[in-house]
């Protein structure tokens, strides 16, 4: 019996006026991501204020990985780390939990 998925909720502010260039390097690690059997199930914009608070993240994401051991081959991977300056030149914070499906509550 295989295991059960790992979801990872991420929450991702970024600076002000790069949204073009935020989309453009999810779409880059989204394809890396996709090599280890990851996808972003469904990205949330936030409603946040032009004020640009920052306690509300710019996007939240749901990813979903087949295992661990994939989710963390993805983390090591060197094309990844390799877009570690230009993810610092637009994303300010992340916020990253990590978990297993729970229980649907009769949805």
């Amino acid at each position: 019996m295989a295991p059960p998925p790992l979801y990872i909720l991420v929450r991702l502010w970024i600076r002000r006026d790069l949204e073009t260039e935020f989309e453009a390097y999810e779409r880059k690690v989204s394809r890396i991501m996709a090599r280890y059997g990851g996808v972003i199930e469904c990205a949330i914009r936030t409603l946040r204020v032009s004020d640009d608070r920052s306690d509300e993240p710019f996007e939240v994401h749901v990813l979903k990985f087949p295992s661990q051991d994939l989710y963390d081959a993805y983390r090591d991977d060197a094309e990844r780390g390799s877009l570690s300056g230009e993810r610092a030149g637009i994303i300010t914070n992340t916020d990253i939990l990590v978990g297993t499906p729970g229980p649907t509550y009769g949805s």
